[in-house]
């Protein structure tokens, strides 16, 4: 079929036409550059310019925005110039790869709920929330900035005339909670090494996102087809013409484009979010036709499933996603697709394990970024570094145990969606922290497990994973590099995390102090800083037991994930995919994005229909130019918002 076309491989005839070959100093040195740019770039958007949020994608705006600049206009202009300054496919994918782990950095990736959260203790206490008495006890001097002569009240309120940053105050926390992120890193990077061959090649995971990408990297040189034009031109036109309600209120507007509204049928059922999102649609045509279709299909059974039980008393759902409760159905279905698919790669892993213990193993793994035994030591050390870590901090070991292992099951549960649905919007169901209190009881947790529990939404990511699915592509693209440059790309996503994040820290910090944190109406220092200590907050005044309601739950999703898993690999004429299970009412991410994936399967269904695999290749350039229109009108509004609107940007692009 059409949709199970492999990606495009760079071949030594495309190397040697644009020079370079291989991964060369200068493209790490881009792709760091690419990966600084996107954190300065997202965090003045959102932060200053209060324009639309680039880090909610797995294939981040931010980033591709940077990214589709250097393939598009400067890469040209330079070999236009000179064609030895032009970069390599190669090179080019040096810097995707960097700009992908950069991307995950900013504002609702990392250093926004990370700086928000281990500011709010102190910030946000007060004799009213009582959390001096319930927290600050538990928390050691290193693990937050104190508000001592106003420091954080001028980080969310700003600095008086003639103040000075106080960076001395935030260099230790900050310091040790990245070493617990670079922990993190680690252990995603070790682990993408090790599946890579596995999902990749014993697999065939799709990884839909890059595609499109890199697709147009592939195309250096080359004209773009007429179906390109039109598709870029339809895209950037229905965003252009939108703006012009910017300056002209009342100006109709074309509908659905930025928001929906949200229909249904009968006040107990969920509704449909109808955004036609076309950042969506544009990587959802490259996806698997069964994939779409059991998307929606899930989606359909959750609407009917919480509409009849919210009649019958039964707290099934809200309007947009399932409620606490029903959200472990689609948990457990999370953990079943984790542990199937380590017991598939099991002969793989074993073989792994074999190259780490006697070095003379037949399974090769000089194609990788790393060698197997750098990969299983690392990712054994950062998963110890991790448990001692949360240990030092105040948790309990056997806490710190679970969290760390639910913690790494949810982020390769999501980099696995994402690698083979395409899905650019995905999250878990439940975080961590939640998973832990009830899986235990909040009554059978001390007071300092609790509180250092309330700070691990630093690393939630807004449920996306972290930096496991960027780093999993990365491996991905590693695979379309010279061998021989493996080990240099890995040095460059190193490097991107490094100086993505160190930007990004300083820079975030920068603006709070200067225009005052809590000024950024964004949700990270707002809502969100305080959230995870609220919800603590409240089991530590209420404790309870462990929660066999919504372990119940959770068993029931993951026997439902195992029969439908069971069923699709059984039988080869079974239609749904049981990926759709697993995602049907998780969050707000995918449940706004089940109309546009199904427009998507409708168009897909159609081509396929009508004109086969050929016809399905034939469109690929349109639903390309479709994405790089979409992206052009986002940097065409932002420039708008900041020649005219800043401050008061508009909020064009989300799910």
């Amino acid at each position: 079929m059409g949709d199970c076309v492999a990606l495009p491989e760079v071949t030594n005839q495309t190397e040697e036409q644009f020079g370079e070959q291989g991964v060369t100093g200068r493209s790490i040195l881009i792709g760091v550059g690419v990966a600084a740019a996107a954190n300065l770039w997202v965090n003045f958007i959102e932060y200053v310019v209060h324009a639309s949020r680039l880090t909610l994608s797995h294939l981040p705006m931010g980033a591709l925005m940077v990214y589709l600049f250097l393939v598009l206009l400067l890469n040209p202009a330079c070999r236009w110039i000179a064609r030895q300054y032009a970069l390599s496919p190669t090179e080019l994918l040096v810097t995707l790869a960097c700009g992908l782990v950069g991307g995950a950095i900013p504002s609702v990736g990392l250093t926004g709920y990370f700086l928000g959260a281990i500011a709010a203790p102190y910030y946000f206490a007060d004799p009213e929330n009582q959390w001096a008495t319930f927290f600050h006890p538990y928390i050691p001097e290193w693990l937050a900035p104190r508000n001592i002569n106003g420091t954080l009240d001028h980080l969310f309120e700003g600095l008086p005339p003639g103040g000075e940053i106080p960076w001395s105050v935030w260099f230790v926390p900050v310091v040790c909670w990245m070493l617990l992120v670079l922990a993190l890193f680690t252990a995603s990077v070790c682990t993408a090494v090790i599946l890579r061959k596995q999902w990749v090649e014993n697999e065939r995971l799709t990884y839909p996102i890059l595609r499109p990408v890199m697709d147009l990297t592939d195309r250096q040189g080359e004209r773009f087809p007429r179906l390109f034009w039109i598709g870029f031109f339809v895209a950037f036109g229905i965003l252009t013409w939108n703006m012009i309600n910017y300056f002209v209120p009342g100006f109709p507007k074309i509908p659905n484009i930025q928001w929906g509204p949200w229909i249904g049928a009968e006040r107990y059922f969920p509704g449909v979010w109808t955004r036609i999102n076309m950042f969506t649609i544009s990587f959802a045509y490259f996806a698997n036709i069964d994939v779409l279709f059991s998307l929606w299909f899930f989606d359909l059974l959750f609407i009917i499933r919480s509409g009849l039980l919210n009649r019958m008393g039964v707290d099934a759902s809200g309007w947009k996603h399932a409620s606490t409760d029903f959200r472990w159905i689609p948990l457990g279905a999370f953990f079943a697709l984790v542990f199937w698919s380590l017991w598939t790669a099991r002969g793989h892993l074993k073989s792994v394990f074999e190259k780490t213990i006697r070095r003379n193993s037949q399974l090769d793994d000089s194609d990788e970024m790393m060698p197997y035994h750098t990969a299983v030591f690392g990712l054994i050390g950062s998963v110890l570094f991790c448990v001692l870590w949360l240990s030092q901090a105040g948790m309990a070991l056997s806490v710190s145990c679970l969290f760390v292992f639910a913690t790494l099951i949810l982020y390769i549960g999501v980099s696995r969606i994402v690698s083979d649905v395409g899905l650019v919007f995905v999250s878990m169901p439940v975080g961590a922290q939640r998973f832990v209190t009830s899986a235990l009881g909040s009554q059978n947790l001390s007071g300092s497990s609790l509180t250092v529990l309330a700070f691990t939404n630093t690393i939630q990511a807004y449920g996306k994973g972290l930096f496991m699915p960027s780093v999993t592509h990365s491996a991905k693209i590693a695979d379309s590099c010279p061998r021989s440059g493996r080990r240099g790309l890995l040095a460059g996503i190193f490097l991107a995390f490094a100086i993505g994040s160190t930007v990004s820290i300083l820079y975030t910090l920068q603006l709070g102090y200067q225009y005052g944190a809590y000024n950024f109406n964004d949700f990270p220092f707002t809502r969100y800083s305080k959230a995870g200590f609220s919800s603590v907050l409240a089991q530590m005044r209420n404790p309870e037991p462990v929660d066999q309601f919504q372990l119940s739950l959770f068993g029931i999703g993951a026997a439902g994930m195992s029969v439908l898993t069971f069923l699709k690999y059984r039988l080869p004429w079974w239609p749904l995919h049981p990926i759709g299970f697993a995602l049907a009412g998780t969050g707000t991410s995918v449940r706004y994005t089940v109309f546009s994936v199904f427009l998507a399967w409708v168009i897909k269904f159609i081509i396929l229909r009508i004109g086969g695999a050929m016809l399905y290749r034939r469109y690929r350039p349109f639903f390309l130019g479709v994405l790089i229109g979409y992206t052009a009108g986002i940097g065409l509004s932002l420039f708008v918002d900041i020649i005219w609107f800043p401050g008061a940007g508009h909020n064009i692009h989300g799910y």
